[in-house]
């Protein structure tokens, strides 16, 4: 009974060691998100969906946008400006490079504060 127990507990640490290595951007479709657009998504979800985005933008954005799947249905690169949710506005800000036509998830939820296109520097955006 005592190794069934231990097996039962390594499952929930094995299913959160998956979800803190994002898949390759590849694995995640756009969704409803329409083409030119960046999209954020409030709810965790994977593969297509009918859950409207709570950030859809063709253009430079700045604001909240509550976050858990994001998607840049562009071709260009965009940098991504973001905080931890349980910060409450009140944490540091981190920023991601996403690339056009690519997309991934938070771990937590996370709330996006703005969006800019990507000045190409000749480094790489992963």
């Amino acid at each position: 009974m005592r190794m069934r127990t231990i097996a039962l507990a390594a499952v929930p640490a094995a299913l959160l060691g998956v979800m803190a290595s994002a898949p390759s951007a590849s694995a995640w479709s756009p969704g409803n998100c329409p083409p030119g657009s960046f999209c954020v998504w409030p709810d965790w979800w994977y593969g297509d969906t009918g859950m409207p985005p709570s950030l859809v933008t063709d253009d430079e954005w700045s604001g909240s946008a509550r976050g858990h799947i994001f998607y840049n249905n562009t071709s260009r690169d965009v940098t991504m400006t973001y905080l931890v949710v349980q910060d409450a506005g009140q944490g540091p800000t981190y920023t991601a490079c996403v690339s056009g036509k690519q997309g991934s998830y938070f771990t937590v939820p996370m709330t996006v504060t703005d969006v800019a296109w990507r000045e190409d520097d000749g480094s790489p955006c992963w």
